[in-house]
């Protein structure tokens, strides 16, 4: 991993190399497999590094002065390891709890998962949360080439609900908090 600051005129500073992870290298084959992500884990603090790895979800905290702490696995789900691939499944990161905090909200075979961030930065065990918006044919037949889905929070209760553009067109499920309710 590499880092620019940005100076305080607008421009930024020469890069340098700060994390020895997340590259070729280390076996994240590629963007499009190893989705990776800037986002703070933990509601206040400094952005992370969240990838979705070979063995499943990594995370190297950041030290708020451009620097990160060495990665580690926190959940082993949502990675190729379990059959997770960016051609078929979508992986995202929002708060689907109300509690700001990202959860993990993952796009499967089977129709979404969410992995609840439980607050320290750690991620729980993945449910099965929707049986809609998925790979399979019994959970839709979505597609990631033909088919976008988004989490935005349409119903403004502070979390996130699934929204996707499907064959006849707009497809909503609201999020009631640990579940998800097609309509």
């Amino acid at each position: 991993v590499w880092i620019s600051v940005q100076d305080e005129d607008g421009t930024f500073a020469d890069p340098h190399y700060v994390l020895d992870d997340f590259g070729v290298d280390q076996g994240w084959a590629s963007v499009e497999e190893h989705p990776r992500f800037l986002i703070s884990t933990v509601a206040g603090a400094a952005v992370d590094i969240v990838g979705f790895g070979p063995q499943g979800v990594v995370v190297a905290r950041g030290r708020g002065d451009g620097t990160f702490e060495p990665a580690r696995l926190v959940l082993n789900d949502f990675g190729a390891a379990q059959r997770w691939t960016s051609k078929k499944h979508l992986r995202l990161l929002a708060d689907a709890t109300g509690d700001g905090n990202p959860d993990i909200v993952g796009f499967g075979d089977e129709g979404v998962w969410v992995s609840h961030n439980d607050g320290d930065g750690r991620f729980e065990q993945a449910q099965l949360v929707c049986g809609a918006f998925g790979y399979n044919e019994d959970a839709g037949g979505w597609r990631v080439d033909r088919h976008p889905r988004f989490l935005a929070d349409i119903t403004g209760d502070g979390r996130v609900d699934l929204v996707g553009f499907g064959g006849p067109g707009v497809h909503v499920a609201r999020n009631l908090f640990r579940r998800f309710r097609t309509r």
